[in-house]
């Protein structure tokens, strides 16, 4: 891989002197060590999106218990709507969870009661 581009990063004397030991402490140069903290790194998340993990993993847990409900009663009448409908919830949750529509439906899909 040709790698013809640059970044220009300002730094002071002293993180300029920290990147260069982690660098080496890392046994890269300091290019591919800064490439690799640059490429593998994520964004810490802000306090909305924490609490829209939290919210996601409460979802989650009550779909846990009503997909273990299901379990338990197979042989039980409504059984199937549930699961129809769990599965349903399961992959809008998925959608919300990987940054999707955040619970709005397209096209008027049927709400879930």
């Amino acid at each position: 891989m040709s790698r013809g581009r640059f970044l220009k990063v300002r730094v002071s004397d002293a993180e300029l002197m920290e990147v260069r030991a982690k660098a080496f402490d890392a046994d890269m140069t300091v290019s591919d060590f800064l490439r690799f903290r640059l490429m593998n790194s994520s964004l810490r998340r802000n306090a909305a999106d924490k609490e829209r993990l939290r919210q996601l993993a409460r979802i989650g847990s009550n779909i846990n218990q009503i997909a273990r409900w299901a379990n338990t009663h197979k042989a039980a009448g409504p059984t199937l709507e549930v699961l129809l409908r769990l599965n349903r919830l399961t992959l809008e949750v998925m959608s919300i969870a990987h940054g999707g529509n955040d619970g709005q439906r397209e096209g008027g899909g049927e709400d879930v009661d």
